[in-house]
């Protein structure tokens, strides 16, 4: 403990740990004879306070640190049995997702485990979490379907799309989920449909509801933003896009994708997707629109009084310059470039540089520079159990997030000039690239 970030909290959370185990055989005659698992406990207890405020919830989750299996992430078709498992045994919608959320809990604190103890690479943990993400959804929205949709109504489809970072596979820990809510009335009375629509968006939001580790539900890329109807049938959407849909909503669908309903919907959704997102032709006045847009966000959203070079996500050469070069490049170019045609932001500015629309060192500066902000957001998070995009200040804070990266004891100005280097260099790729 005392070689490890805050040997305080991991010392209180150990206790508290041992006391919720109690004289467990198991747990003290793996202390004894496994130092690999003792030391990794001191490492994940003393390192984040995220997994020691989880680990108190799951106390037996000790026993993963002695299995390298067990610390590894579970496939989605697996998480997918045991939720459908779940609802078999639950008669109602609240016992049911008591479970779902325990399980969303203990896969959270599995893969917690994995990025501490450098056992998963960032697109592993990405991939993970996205997947832990989906089939809460899934469960969710199975659950309250079987609740609010009476038999005579069977016919109504209803599906969720993933959009942001979460459509992209993406997730960090503190991730919100962004996501679009579609249904089709399938001969139901449309009035009817929408209604039973709003009820299944309202159980999905209130169900999927944790407060020890919270799921945000963020619906604010529908079109019209917040102050647009949270469901809209497909037809609606088709009429939206087609009339009035503005050049950022085009852009926001670069991302979509269903994960969770009817999988015909989803289909037909996605369709109309392409329509949007790929157009034949882009319009000059569209493209300067996103730019205008872009510099917009960068002067009105980021918390008043923040240090903008140490803003991960919305800082120069942060997240969001590189997502909106690669999103300004697949709205103009994805037609004609299908590799372009891909939720994945990383995958995307690979094939914009094998296309040469990005040269070679600059998509090395902005994937370096995506990469780095993403461990550090999740690091940030861990360590503290606190979301925030913010690369902190205090010394003690950075030199904690650069043990959980792998850097030696006493980093942190290391950890923060490399920072401000790599994001120096990305920005300088996005100015040229982007606004020239």
């Amino acid at each position: 403990f005392a070689d490890g970030v805050d040997p305080d909290y991991g010392l209180l959370a150990f206790r508290r740990i041992s006391e919720r185990l109690g004289d467990t055989p198991w747990f003290l005659r793996m202390l004894r004879d496994s130092s690999g698992a003792a030391e990794r406990l001191t490492r994940v207890l003393s390192g984040s306070r995220y997994i020691g405020e989880l680990m108190e919830w799951i106390p037996e989750s000790v026993a993963w640190l002695d299995s390298d299996e067990l610390l590894r992430p579970r496939g989605g078709v697996l998480l997918q049995e045991e939720a459908r498992a779940i609802q078999a045994r639950h008669g109602t919608v609240v016992e049911a997702m008591r479970a779902v959320r325990a399980l969303r809990r203990r896969e959270l604190l599995r893969l917690a485990f994995g990025a501490v103890l450098g056992t998963l690479t960032i697109d592993e943990l990405a991939a993970g979490l996205t997947t832990v993400s989906e089939v809460t959804i899934q469960a969710t929205l199975r659950a309250v379907r079987r609740e609010v949709v009476p038999p005579e109504d069977a016919a109504l489809d209803f599906s969720v799309i993933a959009m942001g970072r979460f459509g992209g596979g993406e997730l960090g820990f503190g991730s919100d989920a962004d996501v679009l809510y579609v249904y089709e009335p399938n001969g139901v009375d449309p009035q009817r449909a929408h209604e039973l629509a709003l009820q299944l968006v309202a159980g999905i939001r209130t169900y999927s509801e944790d407060h020890r580790v919270p799921f945000d539900l963020d619906a604010d890329l529908r079109p019209e933003g917040r102050n647009g109807p949270l469901v809209r049938s497909l037809d609606s959407y088709a009429e939206y896009y087609r009339r009035w849909s503005l050049s950022w909503e085009a852009q926001a669908l670069l991302r979509a994708r269903g994960v969770a309903g009817s999988v015909k919907l989803i289909d037909r959704f996605i369709a109309l997707a392409d329509d949007v997102r790929y157009p034949v032709e882009v319009a000059v006045q569209d493209l300067r629109e996103i730019k205008r847009i872009k510099a917009r966000v960068e002067n009105e959203r980021l918390p008043q009084g923040a240090d903008r070079t140490r803003h991960l996500k919305l800082g120069p050469g942060g997240l969001s310059d590189v997502e909106w070069l690669v999103q300004l490049l697949q709205h103009a170019h994805a037609h004609r470039i299908p590799a372009l045609r891909t939720t994945s932001t990383l995958d995307a500015l690979e094939a914009a540089r094998e296309a040469g629309l990005v040269p070679d060192a600059a998509a090395e500066r902005l994937r370096d520079a995506w990469r780095l902000a993403s461990r550090l957001r999740s690091a940030n998070t861990l360590l503290s159990g606190q979301t925030s995009d913010v690369l902190p200040v205090d010394r003690g804070k950075l030199d904690g997030i650069g043990r959980l990266l792998e850097y030696p004891p006493r980093s942190a100005t290391l950890v923060e000039e490399e920072w401000l280097r790599t994001a120096r260099r990305a920005r300088r790729a996005f100015e040229k690239l982007f606004y020239g």
